[in-house]
């Protein structure tokens, strides 16, 4: 085979080395904006935290920015390096031996008498070197990378019990492991996504809706006491504001006053009040009411539009994938990725129980921050090597397992 100045190649079964593909130029569009996202949630981190680190690092203002901004350097080198890999060659074998490591990281953390560091109740962090490491955020990627290895292989079987089997195990081991820490919200968002995920690919909507009714149970019966205490407080705010009066909890009261104080075009930056411990947490779980305060519904609705943005770019390069498993990729990271922000944005508004799952790019967070950005740059690595437009006429929200594939190759 000639070899061709632009293209790339694998080892074949034969020994011989089959071509890849022609490259193409990563998605600048999507480069840009997770950038600027990400350089947005820096300037944040460090208004947010400031008066924090003042309190517990020795006058330290920049303690948690600069701790961030180191994070966020390596996730951006690692985003890089991986934009630059064929997605395919993670398929199949290789995604199965991601999502075991994965799975057994997150089973070590919660052994008995294990590695694992507790605080606040919860065993959710695993020290590598002088670093404290969060098993779970890479967990949910390796989840979609095995997933989208078991769909794209899977055609025409995703709606019998038999060809669920195996998707479904995956999602609900993870998401149990991920649960038991404690961290019940990641552990359902992680189970959404991989579920909507396998509807995308063709699987049969009412099994998986009894499949999800069944989380939704077993979620509700290993509940720990602050989370019914979470859940309670909840739903008697949604009575009250049905009848005409609510009683937020503080942490949700605190939000949603940042927020309001916030008007139009905020307080101005690094001028909010709310982040001088009226909110616990302001620059992880509640960073979207200090964004609200500081920058007012200008700035809280920019950063929306921005989040919104990545996430159409995501699922447009996934639309136009080259192969079955590029496509379930890209889908998987951007689920994950809009789920997140849609959570977070929904408890600083008062509209979930209060979780602590960080905003993408934006809250303090290093294994949140370079996991989104292994996700993200996988999605860069298949928009160099896209397929050009799809045939077909219409989107009926399944990729197309259960159709010729109309130039596209399984895997």
């Amino acid at each position: 085979m000639a070899f061709m100045r632009r293209g790339g190649y694998r080892l074949g079964q034969q020994g011989s080395w089959e071509e890849l593909g022609p490259r193409q130029g990563m998605d600048g569009w999507l480069l840009g904006a997770l950038l600027a996202l990400l350089g947005w949630g820096l300037l944040v981190v460090y208004s947010s935290s400031s008066a924090l680190g003042i309190a517990s690092h020795s006058g330290n203002d920049l303690f948690y920015a600069k701790s961030q901004f180191a994070r966020a350097v390596v996730g951006v080198v690692i985003l890089l390096g991986l934009a630059w890999l064929d997605p395919r060659l993670l398929s199949r074998k290789i995604a199965w031996t991601v999502w075991v490591v994965a799975s057994l990281m997150l089973l070590v953390l919660v052994l008995p008498g294990g590695p694992g560091i507790e605080v606040r109740g919860a065993t959710r962090w695993l020290p590598i070197g002088s670093s404290l490491v969060q098993p779970a955020e890479f967990a949910r990627v390796a989840l979609i990378i095995c997933l989208a290895g078991i769909l794209s292989g899977a055609r025409g079987r995703l709606g019998t019990w038999r060809g669920l089997l195996a998707p479904v195990a995956v999602v609900l081991v993870t998401a149990g492991l991920i649960a038991i820490q404690p961290h019940l919200s990641l552990a359902l968002l992680t189970a959404a996504s991989g579920l909507l995920l396998i509807v995308l690919a063709g699987g049969s909507i009412a099994k998986l809706a009894l499949v999800s009714g069944g989380v939704i149970a077993l979620a509700a019966i290993v509940l720990q006491g602050y989370q019914h205490g979470r859940l309670a407080d909840f739903f008697a705010r949604m009575n009250g504001l049905i009848g005409g009066g609510a009683d937020p909890s503080y942490q949700t009261s605190q939000s949603i006053v940042g927020i309001g104080s916030g008007g139009l075009t905020g307080l101005g930056l690094g001028q909010g009040m709310q982040k001088h411990f009226f909110i616990p947490d302001p620059h992880t779980d509640f960073i979207l009411s200090i964004i609200g305060e500081e920058l007012g519904l200008v700035g809280l609705l920019g950063l929306l539009a921005l989040a919104a943005w990545i996430t159409v770019r995501i699922f447009r390069i996934g639309r136009r994938a080259s192969s079955g498993f590029a496509e379930l990729l890209a889908y998987g990271v951007g689920l994950q990725f809009l789920l997140a922000a849609l959570l977070h944005t929904a408890v600083c508004l008062g509209w979930a129980p209060t979780t602590g799952v960080p905003f993408p790019l934006v809250s303090f967070g290093g294994s949140a921050l370079i996991a989104n950005l292994i996700g993200l740059g996988l999605v860069l690595s298949i928009s160099r090597r896209q397929g050009g437009r799809v045939e077909t006429s219409e989107f009926r929200g399944t990729v197309l397992l259960s159709e010729p594939w109309k130039g596209r190759t399984p895997q």
